[in-house]
């Protein structure tokens, strides 16, 4: 899913393609893909700009795939918190694909938030009810409860021994489901396990990515969505690829049980001469399954992608 052309387009004019924007949106790069990096912090509007423009994408695309998981399970969420909202790319992408009535964004640095709150003013018609910003710190504050809570690109950016403390302020707040999105990098996949473990425990159906709740067997599970590039992303970004892929791993928990995939693709499927092999997590385990161009599932199959549920014809 493209983000919103009104949303775009008032990112975009939050810019010009001069050599500041590009710095600007190069160290934001950088620092998002160096873990070791001791602040990620945006540290003026002129950045957060340029992270609307830059990076927002691959996060409103990532983010919306998760959502679409949620959508799949038939929940209906009509109010949103989300927290470390950045500059707001889980309230657009949650707008696109529900109702919502009322949606918080809650976010750490001014900068952001400005950006943010200027953008969905901008896109006031898109929403049905304007989002509220407030800043907000999340080893510090409470949490206003609400349907679905959204966490995306945030717990990994805590400091170590602050993230179960989170984990429990943000299920608790969840009246429905809780959405937890991270870098696709072994080490945020290992403490997505933990944080599914401990979900588990204390109550929560794991509605998404996995088709169980027994203990997960992977080393590294992650997903991707290819985001389409514009004129100004690729000047930014100093990419001559009309495209980039966003790598996530998520996790989505419910209050009630809810209509979960039977198996879900892991990696992207090989389509070969009249047959598609697939990468399944199904309840026993994850398997490798090659689907027959005579098999009923064939068709299923070559239309499927990474991250796809998989649900075998009777």
């Amino acid at each position: 899913m493209e983000m919103p052309p009104v949303l775009k387009q008032a990112a975009e004019r939050l810019v010009s393609a001069g050599t500041a924007a590009k710095k600007n949106a190069q160290a934001i790069s950088r620092r998002y893909r160096d873990e070791r990096a001791p602040d990620r912090t945006i540290v003026d509007a002129d950045e957060a700009a340029a992270y609307a423009v830059a990076r927002m994408p691959a996060t409103f695309g990532a983010i919306a795939f998760v959502l679409r998981q949620l959508k799949e399970t038939g929940l209906e969420p009509e109010t949103l918190t989300d927290i470390g909202a950045g500059t707001g790319a889980a309230v657009w992408a949650a707008q696109s694909l529900f109702d919502l009535k009322g949606a918080l964004c809650l976010e750490r640095e001014p900068a952001m938030r400005r950006v943010g709150e200027s953008l969905t003013t901008a896109g006031a018609d898109f929403f049905t009810a304007l989002p509220e910003w407030r800043g907000f710190d999340l080893t510090a504050d409470a949490i206003e409860p609400a349907d679905l809570v959204t966490a995306c690109y945030v717990l990994n950016e805590l400091p170590d021994g602050t993230r179960d403390a989170a984990l429990s302020k943000l299920w608790a707040a969840a009246r429905k489901a809780l959405i937890i999105v991270e870098p696709a990098t072994p080490a945020c996949f290992d403490r997505m396990k933990a944080f599914r473990t401990t979900l588990i425990e204390n109550g929560a159906f794991i509605a998404a990515p996995c088709p169980h709740q027994n203990a997960c067997p992977e080393s590294w599970c992650h997903f991707a969505c290819r985001v389409q590039r514009s004129k100004l992303h690729r000047v930014l970004k100093n990419g001559d690829a009309p495209f980039e892929d966003e790598k996530f791993t998520y996790l989505i928990a419910t209050r009630e049980r809810v209509a979960a995939a039977p198996a879900r693709i892991l990696r992207r499927p090989k389509i070969e001469k009249n047959k598609v092999v697939l990468t399944l997590c199904e309840p026993d385990g994850a398997r490798e399954r090659t689907v027959f161009k005579n098999e009923a599932d064939y068709k299923a199959a070559r239309k499927s992608d990474w991250g796809d549920p998989f649900i075998s014809n009777p």
